[in-house]
Formats: structure tokens, sequence, C-alpha cells
């Protein structure tokens, strides 16, 4: 009986891991689409560029080329891995297998949760709180998925490696590090904090032998790194010093932005990110304290030095974001593309507290946290559907845009084969969006700013929201030219969190609808006289109707930002 109890017990928890991973893995591949998005395009080119020289040293050079600030050799070398197999780029993929590195992060927390003699339950926490819809950017964005998670795991394995190789007279331990900081340091500009931090580790233990292998290959890590590195020459990307109170309150709103409010109270988001960095800052500097002064057991030590050393990793890493993002904004700190580092630093001090708490309360403390990371998770998921959905419907409206506005869409050639359009609800629709119909009477609510148009169309009843293209876009028509536009769903209730916790969006996939927004810019669009028209999907029946209502537009052209791709 005890046998059978112990059994069910594990599966149990097994089934509460898995449930995070599960409806992850759901939304990414509902929602995922194989269409470039910026710096996507950088790594197309880049494979092209491979692809098409003979010299085995351009190769090479290709491979390690500077993007912005970075070096993306690894997301270069999954990209060929993809072409190898195949035979184009399906940025689809290149966002599966960095999706993969949060499974990664995980594994090392397990390892580690062993070695700290941790029962499995611990672990359910931080699945719900790593395989979360907030980091939507990241997950849906082929390069950035790889770029900003898996510099993560790597750092993350190469300071597991090299702490834990401390005493064992094998140095396989050691020379894994030495092989996962030089992928980490080529994988993004925060990866050279790898060998750095590893420097530090090694001091602090006293393995000076094993430091002057570390100090020569990180030396060398580095010097192929700044190799003929050049500063970004993107001026609005500036270090502003100027303001310390604001760079200090940009560092707590990052390392806090796990806790993001912003869908039920969007003017407490900043305030709440950075009280919650106030307080993981006072557990990182307690632990920090307790690990470099205190004496104690030389394991439990190095466990949670393995700790201390993550929390290094991602706190210079948030800084480093608020240094070089501040100039645009401390809004743009909060967005999903940096809220994975907060989330592991919350996650990493829920095991400080743990593993703090004595052994008669730490099954309680995870009961807490499992609760806790659930609401969280399930949270993140209803604040973030909107923004998940519009995230793909912006994608296909860009292909559109490429395709069939601008004609740019490559139609031979090594670009052709590896940019490849993804299906697209348009795609039957084009002899209907193209031909002269009559109009609709219709009373689409049309504001005009100084860079683009904000259009509102107020429906009632509901959306089926079944299909991940469901909704409505606008598409503009001119005597030369047509666009594709997006439309954000706005719910009927003024607290819109009552539309999400509710029967029908939950498990019939029915949204109450208030309006449908359309907001774009003049930027990249042609002048001239457009007339305004509605495609709107649901239940796999797209409809097409062309309004009564026209828009002038005087094209404004936006100077691009300089780069060095």
């Amino acid at each position: 009986m005890l046998l059978r109890n112990l059994l069910v017990r594990r599966a149990f928890t097994f089934c509460l891991i898995l449930i995070p991973l599960a409806l992850f893995g759901y939304i990414f591949q509902k929602y995922a689409i194989n269409i470039p998005h910026w710096d996507d395009l950088a790594v197309r080119n880049s494979l092209a560029d491979f692809l098409t020289t003979d010299s085995f040293f351009n190769k090479i050079s290709i491979l390690f080329a500077q993007h912005n600030e970075h070096r993306i050799f690894l997301t270069r070398l999954l990209a060929l891995f993809i072409y190898s197999i195949k035979g184009t780029l399906d940025l689809k993929a290149l966002m599966l297998l960095g999706n993969l590195s949060l499974v990664g992060i995980l594994f090392i927390f397990y390892r580690f949760s062993l070695r700290n003699n941790l029962e499995l339950l611990a672990l359910v926490p931080l699945g719900y709180l790593i395989f979360n819809t907030g980091l939507y950017e990241n997950v849906f964005w082929g390069m950035a998925s790889v770029q900003n998670f898996w510099v993560i795991l790597l750092a993350f394995a190469t300071l597991y490696f090299l702490i834990f190789s401390f005493g064992k007279p094998a140095k396989t331990y050691f020379y894994l590090a030495i092989a996962f900081s030089f992928l980490g340091v080529f994988t993004s500009s925060n990866g050279i904090l790898i060998p750095i931090i590893g420097l530090s580790i090694l001091l602090f233990q006293k393995r000076y032998r094993e430091l002057t292998i570390w100090g020569i290959t990180s030396a060398l890590f580095l010097f192929i790194y700044f190799f003929q590195y050049q500063t970004s020459p993107d001026k609005a990307a500036k270090v502003d010093f100027s303001s310390p109170d604001l760079l200090l309150k940009g560092i707590l709103a990052v390392i806090g932005n796990a806790v993001d409010v912003s869908f039920i109270a969007p003017n407490k988001h900043l305030d709440l990110s950075m009280a919650t960095g106030i307080i993981m800052l006072i557990i990182i500097a307690l632990f920090s304290f307790q690990v470099l002064f205190r004496k104690y057991d030389i394991n439990q030590r190095n466990n949670d030095l393995f700790l201390l050393s993550c929390l290094v990793f991602l706190g210079i890493t948030c800084v480093g974001i608020v240094i070089g993002r501040i100039s645009y904004g401390i809004e743009v700190l909060l967005t999903s593309k940096y809220k994975i580092n907060s989330v592991l630093i919350l996650s990493i001090c829920y095991l400080i507290i743990l593993n703090s708490v004595i052994n008669e309360r730490k099954q309680r403390t995870i009961t807490v946290a499992i609760i806790l990371s659930i609401c969280f998770n399930l949270y993140t998921y209803l604040a973030e559907f909107q923004h998940v959905s519009h995230l793909r419907h912006e994608r296909i409206t860009d292909q559109f845009k490429i395709q069939h506005s601008d004609k740019e869409m490559p139609t031979s050639g090594i670009y052709a084969q590896l940019q490849q359009p993804a299906s697209a609800f348009y795609d039957a629709l084009m002899p209907t969006l193209l031909k002269s119909e009559d109009s609709v009477k219709t009373k689409i609510n049309i504001v005009e700013n100084q860079v683009g148009f904000i259009l509102t169309d107020k429906q009632a009843g509901k959306l089926d929201i079944s299909l991940a293209d469901a909704g409505q876009y606008i598409a503009l028509r001119s005597a030369q030219n047509i666009y594709l536009f997006p439309s954000r769903t706005i719910t009927a209730s003024t607290i819109p969190l009552k539309d999400y916790i509710n029967i029908g969006f939950l498990f019939r996939n029915q949204l109450n609808l208030g309006s449908f927004v359309c907001d774009f810019t003049k930027f990249y669009i042609q002048s001239g006289a457009y007339q305004i028209g509605i495609i709107r999907i649901e239940n796999e029946r797209p409809i097409v109707t062309w309004t009564n209502q026209s828009i002038n537009i005087q094209a404004v052209q936006k100077e691009k930002p300089k780069q060095n791709w």
C-alpha cells in the first residue's frame, strides 16, 4: 500500500509538471507561424551568404559576424541545421528550437533539486512560472527565442558544470563548462558575462590550476568576440546616465517585471514591478551575504553558489537592458521581451526561500507555491491572450504587405528558397479583395493623428476564437495599392478580466465583443484615397465587406534605423 501511494504521488507530481508544458506547447502550435519578423530577415540573409560562398573562411566569418551588439553564432548554426533538414528556413522550427531551451532550464533546476535533496514536488512551481504566456514576444520570434532563451540556458549550464566540477578528479564537468561558455558568448551579448562570472567562481573556490585554463580560454573567446567589433550605428539606442533616479527605477522594474498587472490595473504596472524588484533585491542581498561570508557545509555552499551565480548573470543582464534601452522610454523595459530574466529571478528566489525554511514547513511552503504559480500561469494566459493572437495577425498582415502591397516577396534564387510564403487566409480572398463590389454603409469611427489612423468598429455579440486567425482585419484599397491591417478585439466589459473568466471563453472559445480597433501608421504606405474594407474571420468562413467609407493618406517617410547587418 505504501509503495502504491508513493507511485500515485509521483505520477500526480509528473502530471502537475507536464500540464504547463502541454498548455505552452498547445498555444505555441496554434499561434506560431513561419513568417519572418525584423531580425529574422538578417538570419535569412546570413544563411543565404553562407550557402552561396565557396570559401571556408568566409563561411566561418559569416557564422561569427556581428549582429547589432551581438554575435549570433548559435542562431545561425540552428538555422543552417533547419535548412539541412527542410531545404528552407522554417522559422516556426527555429522558434521551437529556441523554446526547447526553457525545457533545458527546467531540467537544470531538476538536477539542482536532486543535489539539494528537494522532492520532485518542489519542481512543480518552477514549471508554471517558466512556461507562462507572458514570454510571448520571444516565444513567437525565431531569432529572439534562440538568442534570449538559449543564452540563459548556456549560462546556467556553464555555471552548473563549473561549480559542481569542484573536487571531481575527472575533468569532464570542467571541459563541458568551457564548451558551454563558448556557445554562450556567441549567442547573445550578455553571454560575455559567462566567462567573467566563471573566473570569479574559480577564485572564490580557490581552484587556481583550473583558473589558468579558464582564463586562457576566456581571453580567447573574448578576443574573438571583440575582434573588429563595431558599436551600434543606431543613434536612438544611446546610453544615458544623466538621470540616475530613472535608471534605478528601470532596474527595479525590469527585475520585478514578472509580476505584471497591466491587464487589470495598467496604471499600477510600473509601481508594482518596482515594488516586486525591491523585495527580490532584498532577498538576493541577504542570500549573497550568507554565501559569501558565512562558513557552512561545503556542499550546501556550492549549491547556494550556483543559485547566486545565476542571479548575478540575470541581475547584470537586467542592468545592461536598462542602460541600453532606457533611451526608448521606461515603458519599453516592461515589455514581454525582457520578462524571462525577471521570471527566472523569481524562480530562484522561490528556491532560496524553500531552502531557508525548516523541514517541517517545507511541504506547506511548496503547496502554497504551487497554488500561487498555477494562478500566475492562468493569469498570464488570460492577460496575454489578445497579445498572442494579435501578434500572429500582425505577422500575417506583414507578409501580405511584402507579397501584395510592396510586391517584394522573393520569387527566384536563394532568397525565394529560404523565404517561402506561409499559407494565409487571404490567399483564397485575393480575387474578392481586388475586384470592385457594391459598398455597404458602415459607421466606423475614424480618427487621424500625426502619424496614422485609429479605426474603431463597435460590435456586439460574441466572437468565436477557435481559429488562430479569428478576428477582424481592415483592408485599404486604392486604384494602385492594397494594404491589410489587423484589428485588436476589445471586449464588452469595462473590466476585461470578466470576459475571460467565464465558461464561454474558457470552454467554448466564445469571447464577448465590444469593438474592433485598428491602429496603423502612415509609414511605408503610399499616398492616395483608400476605400475601407472589412474582413471578418470566424468559424472558417471569411467574410469580406467593402464599406462606403474611405480615408485620404499622405505618405510619411520614416527614417530607418542604421544597422550593422
